[in-house]
């Protein structure tokens, strides 16, 4: 699901944004910098099960 991702001075809609953890973005409008931190997203199952595979066996 995407979410909106504001102007933290003008309030205008500068993107729509689905998983990220990091977005820095310039209002084309009032030119405020919007810095804007997402949530630390767990690993998926998937890649935990990739990295097993390739790690060396000890």
């Amino acid at each position: 699901m995407l979410k909106e991702c504001r102007c933290g001075s003008c309030k205008r809609l500068l993107a729509r944004v689905g998983e990220f953890t990091e977005l820095q973005i310039k209002c084309s409008r009032c030119g405020t910098l919007n810095h804007v931190k997402g949530l630390n997203l767990g690993r998926s199952p998937s890649s935990d099960m990739a990295a097993q595979s390739s790690a060396p066996d000890h």
